[in-house]
């Protein structure tokens, strides 16, 4: 069993923090007014939502609650659901893969028969967001309407989502005001991990486990998925957390924004060693949070957890100053399945960016038309299903922009181009520059030169091209850049 199933609370004292939210439910318990409404309880994953409303759900059906409110475990209908995890006059639906509106039929069904035999019957929505309109549609009603002689609603829900913003205003009028899960304090999470390595016995650091209530942003079951797998390595210390968690990765990260702007092979020598043990993705969003947690403390509004050296973080916000904010949004932008290319492509367009100090941000970004190699068209596919030679449209920011070929008539001084419009790179790129001048209505400056190359920058450019555009589009709108391609090397 695993530990977050072994140890998960029975009652509403053991339930870590949420003090404001327990108390109110408890007096829901005792004035007996339980029954009068649903609930919606919002929080992210792992929070807790499913187990609070599990213990609600046996509150309200317990014979004989205690005097402060909570289940008293010992009724048939408490010792039912602690032996076998289930009751029967309560149901959990996981709205995932049961939201159309034919299951909610035969829920409220099911309530029908419990109104003539007397019984209450309480009902749990799990991801409750997924639930369809005509399943939510079907459940206004029994929700609304009062048993027979009774001031208890017909069907009472606890409804549990990570997305609030998803559930209609009809079914959130019928609820009690919605009870959002706040975060945990790591200390208390902390406390939580050292009495369950205790029970189970683990060898452990106690300050390692206040990092790993830290890393895993306080989310208790993520916490416990954790220690679970660090103490397969052994030991819960420092090495081991290090490597489970990837902290060790750390420096390697830092690395990449030390060289930016400075140094191209030391930034992307980090970024080889990251993609080593780490997912593009993965990467994207800790590059993200790295930038962040640099701009926050600039402004002095956060305090870096502990697994982060404070020295090497202000020097990164000292360095890039007014660029930080635009490096997280670069990265928090990139599309859902991104590859190491992309990212080798990114860093490298950053440092040319940084290096001629002209950072922009991911809406500030000029539209240019490329072609493949040969500028004709072709009637044949290409591997990834286009036109050979067909135009598309592709972002590039205004530095790199600068950095490619153009040709300006000096003779009138209008700023208009000469012909031919499409300019060959030395790499077979072709760039068509009045996409570039329409945005700014002037002729690209010359800027500071970068150390990354033209040659080296339109490489790199020719490989996202074909990884953005060389795929079909799958349903979801993406790009499928899953499979494994061979690039041409020009």
């Amino acid at each position: 069993m695993s530990l977050d199933t072994k140890y998960r609370p029975h009652g509403f004292s053991d339930v870590i923090g949420q003090v404001d939210i327990i108390t109110i439910l408890r007096q829901y318990i005792l004035t007996g007014a339980g029954r009068r409404q649903s609930y919606l309880f919002a929080g992210p994953f792992g929070s807790g939502k499913t187990t609070l409303g599990r213990i609600l759900a046996r509150a309200l059906m317990c014979q004989e609650p205690t005097k402060q409110g909570d289940p008293c475990n010992v009724c048939e209908s408490c010792v039912s659901f602690l032996t076998q995890g289930n009751s029967l006059d309560f149901t959990e639906v996981d709205a995932a893969t049961n939201s159309g509106k034919d299951e909610v039929k035969k829920i409220t069904e099911e309530i029908e028969y419990a109104t003539f035999s007397g019984r209450r019957r309480v009902y749990l929505f799990d991801e409750a967001h997924q639930l369809s309109p005509g399943a939510l549609d079907a459940l206004l009603k029994p929700m609304e309407e009062n048993a027979p002689g009774s001031p208890d609603k017909k069907m009472v829900c606890i409804f549990c989502t990570t997305e609030p913003e998803k559930m209609r205003r009809t079914i959130l009028s019928r609820c009690a005001p919605a009870f959002i899960i706040q975060p945990v304090p790591p200390e208390d999470i902390a406390k939580r991990l050292v009495y369950i390595c205790e029970q189970e016995e683990f060898d452990h650091d106690p300050d390692c486990l206040q990092t790993i209530a830290e890393v895993t942003e306080c989310h208790i079951r993520d916490a416990l998925k954790a220690i679970e797998g660090i103490a397969l390595l052994g030991k819960i210390d420092r090495d081991n957390t290090n490597k489970y968690l990837y902290l060790d990765l750390n420096d390697a990260f830092l690395d990449v924004f030390d060289a930016l702007g400075v140094d191209l092979k030391a930034s992307l020598e980090a970024t080889h060693k990251i993609l080593t043990r780490m997912a593009p993705a993965s990467c994207y969003e800790k590059f993200g949070d790295v930038a962040m947690l640099a701009f926050q403390m600039a402004l002095g509004v956060r305090k870096p957890p502990k697994y982060w050296p404070v020295d090497r973080l202000q020097h990164i916000a000292d360095l890039h100053q007014n660029h930080i904010l635009a490096f997280s949004a670069r990265f928090a932008s990139r599309p859902g399945r991104p590859t190491a290319s992309m990212l080798l492509c990114d860093i490298s367009q950053l440092h040319n960016e940084r290096a001629s100090n002209s950072v922009v941000y991911p809406s500030d970004v000029k539209v240019v038309r490329v072609a493949a190699p040969g500028g004709v068209a072709s009637s044949g596919p290409t591997q990834g299903g286009g036109e050979v030679g067909q135009e598309i449209s592709a972002p590039i920011s205004t530095s790199a922009a600068t950095n490619v070929k153009t040709e300006v008539n000096s003779s009138g001084g209008d700023g208009k181009l000469s012909t031919p419009h499409n300019q060959v790179t030395d790499c077979g790129v072709y760039v068509d520059e009045r996409a570039m001048l329409r945005a700014d209505e002037t002729p690209a400056k010359e800027s500071a030169k970068p150390e990354l190359s033209v040659p080296l920058f339109c490489q790199l450019l020719g490989l996202r091209v074909v990884e953005l555009f060389g795929e079909r589009l799958g349903s979801s709108g993406h790009t499928n850049l899953g499979r494994h391609r061979d690039y041409p090397s020009g």
